[in-house]
C-alpha cells in the first residue's frame, strides 16, 4: 500500500449522494492504481496447470489488488449499506451492487 493511500481517508457512502461518491471512490481507485480491477475485475484461467509462473505470479498480483480494492469498498459505506455487499466476493461485484443503489 502507498503512503498516498495512509493519507487519504476514503468517503463514506451513507446512501445518498451515489453519483459524488462514486466520482470520488474511481479519482482515488485511479490514484491507488485499482480501478482496472474494480471496472473489469480479475478473470481466471480456465486451466491454471498450464500457466507460466510468471502468469500465475501476474494472476496472483490481480487477486490481491482486488482484495485491496474490496477492502476499500467494505470500509467506503456506511455500516447500514454494509450488509448489501457483504455477500460480494470482488471489487467489482461489491461496485455493482452499489451501482444499483
Amino acid at each position: 500500500m502507498s503512503s498516498l493511500a495512509k493519507q487519504i481517508s476514503v468517503p463514506i457512502f451513507s446512501g445518498q449522494n451515489y453519483d459524488y461518491w462514486a466520482i470520488k471512490m474511481k479519482t482515488y481507485f485511479q490514484s491507488q492504481k485499482l480501478w482496472e480491477i474494480v471496472e473489469e475485475g480479475v478473470t481466471l484461467p480456465e486451466d491454471s496447470s498450464t500457466s507460466s509462473l510468471a502468469e500465475k505470479g501476474k494472476l496472483e498480483n490481480k487477486k490481491a489488488k482486488d482484495s485491496e480494492a474490496l477492502y476499500y469498498i467494505q470500509t467506503a459505506v456506511a455500516d447500514h449499506i454494509f450488509p448489501r455487499i457483504s455477500v460480494a466476493t470482488s471489487a467489482k461485484e461489491a461496485w455493482s451492487i452499489l451501482q444499483k443503489e
